[in-house]
């Protein structure tokens, strides 16, 4: 039996949005490095590792992804608040929850259309110029955490709905 808790961090969700965050940290760990390094080569022997761009371009697409589900567990997102800033409580946990809702939505519309978009990339084989590296890895990724996004967005309507706290 699962347990649910009010405290979206200490869910199963929570765990696996912030080590999705540290994959995120890890890949752009490496992208630092490879940059360095490639830098470093074409400075002092004339020769850059092959394909630094492509890496990198795919690299921070993955880790972008991959911070998606612990910034909206932490609201890391804009809040522009010069219309709410004295709103009372309750109308800001309907904002809130209301917020919730078309954040959930989109996310799941966006791991949808995104599942498509990967299908095709597969289909076609389509592949990275100097590398050939496939495309479609990138979908899997962005679908992963774009679902999980909108998870944790469920997660946060079933409790506002049952009279939990909104976080």
């Amino acid at each position: 039996m699962i347990k649910l808790t009010v405290d979206i961090h200490r869910s199963v969700l929570g765990r696996l949005s912030n080590l999705f965050a540290l994959t995120g940290g890890f890949i752009m760990l490496m992208l630092a490095v490879i940059t360095v390094a490639s830098i470093i080569g074409r400075t002092t022997i004339g020769q850059s590792i092959e394909g630094d761009y492509e890496i990198t371009e795919m690299g921070l697409a993955m880790a972008i992804f991959l911070f998606l589900p612990e910034c909206y567990i932490r609201k890391g997102h804009v809040v522009v608040d010069l219309f709410t800033a004295h709103c009372k409580p309750s109308t800001l946990f309907k904002l809130d929850t209301l917020s919730d809702l078309i954040f959930t939505v989109v996310a799941f519309l966006f791991a949808y259309r995104m599942s498509l978009s990967g299908l095709e990339a597969k289909e076609y084989m389509e592949q990275s110029m100097l590398l050939a590296l496939p495309t479609w890895w990138i979908y899997v990724v962005g679908v992963v955490t774009m679902a999980l996004c909108g998870m944790c967005g469920l997660y946060n309507l079933f409790h506002a709905f049952v009279g939990g706290k909104h976080e």
